[in-house]
């Protein structure tokens, strides 16, 4: 059987290693990227904060494309993949959110998801590899940025004075967030549509932390309830994820949760956890860089922020997870730039 079927590579993996997105990195500032949901497709597309164009000034949100190709290999024959190509590039200014006066941050978009069973066609250079279906449906590779019916892009803007949350409706009208607290600083909104969960973080008792909206009805026209004021007092801190120091940026992608935080025994400034969901609730957050091989350097003596998961859901098969975050580290363009990385099998 092997002689007759050795010519098929078996395996579709990235070795973890960090890759700068330059494409997107500018001179000034670029960090808080999100992917349109639902999961990477190699390519896709984005949105991320940048206050290039103001030349180190406010931020607004500017959309981009990232293309990843990841070679098959023969899994059994060669002791690591070959090395992915990766190219991203700026699309320009995002449409879907407008460019207020102050800081706009924190896009997140928020879709309903078809679980499903489907073939992954995808070619590479003409060869067949090993049958894999995928669980979820990623965007069109041709997107920028439309959402599915009753999907809505949130972020958050400062340009009423404090930092609020916001999202733009169907029709294009932008509203405020049924969870803001008009005397703190709300950000950076992340939703678990399995659940009906949606996390934010806030600075309300005096330190940021993470917090929780669930909304019960699994609705997926976001705009009917994301402004109804009534359910704000059912917004709940997310005790579980809660140390000392600052704990923000979070997103949830299934029972996954990475997040950001410069709690004590980091390697310095704000550093990237992961923490899985167990039988609904949140598991002790690890830091990321103890899951990396070694040499693999997530976090660093910088800054580390918001981070983000692109993930290929297959079946009977491993997934494959990018994740996505942003880096004040030494040897960037400048500023904050973006990188990704390969997360080994969780």
């Amino acid at each position: 059987m092997d002689a007759m079927y050795s010519h098929i590579p078996n395996a579709v993996e990235m070795e973890p290693a960090i890759y700068a997105l330059d494409g997107l990195n500018g001179p000034y500032d670029e960090f808080n990227a999100v992917a349109g949901p639902p999961p990477l497709a190699m390519d896709a597309f984005i949105a991320f904060a940048s206050n290039d164009a103001s030349q180190g000034g406010h931020f607004s949100i500017d959309a981009g494309r990232i293309d990843i190709l990841q070679n098959p290999y023969y899994k059994s024959r060669q002791k690591n993949p070959p090395l992915p190509t990766i190219t991203a590039r700026r699309l320009g200014a995002f449409v879907h959110i407008p460019d207020l006066p102050g800081n706009v941050r924190g896009p997140s978009a928020l879709a309903p998801t078809a679980t499903f069973s489907e073939r992954y066609e995808h070619d590479f250079n003409g060869q067949p590899t090993q049958l894999l279906k995928l669980r979820r449906k990623p965007l069109p590779a041709a997107s920028h940025g439309e959402l599915p019916p009753g999907g809505v892009w949130m972020f958050d803007s400062d340009h009423e004075g404090r930092r609020n949350l916001y999202f733009v409706d169907s029709t294009g009208r932008m509203q405020p967030f049924l969870g803001n607290d008009p005397q703190a600083d709300d950000a950076y909104a992340t939703y678990n549509q399995a659940r009906g969960e949606l996390y934010f973080c806030s600075n309300r008792d005096g330190k940021y932390r993470i917090y929780r909206y669930r909304y019960c009805n699994l609705e997926n026209n976001f705009s009917a309830w994301l402004a109804d004021t009534s359910q704000a007092q059912y917004i709940e801190p997310v005790l579980e994820l809660d140390a000392p120091g600052q704990t923000m940026a979070p997103f949830v992608y299934g029972d996954l949760m990475v997040f950001a935080s410069d709690r004590p025994g980091g390697q310095g400034g704000f550093d990237l956890y992961l923490s899985r969901n167990n039988n609904g609730r949140w598991q002790p957050p690890v830091n990321i860089q103890k899951l990396m091989p070694p040499g693999v350097m997530v976090n660093t003596a910088g800054n580390e922020f918001r981070p983000s998961l692109l993930t290929l859901d297959f079946e009977d098969y491993h997934d494959l997870r990018v994740l996505l975050f942003s880096s004040d580290r030494p040897g960037g363009q400048g500023g904050y730039d973006l990188y990704l990385t390969a997360l080994p099998p969780l």
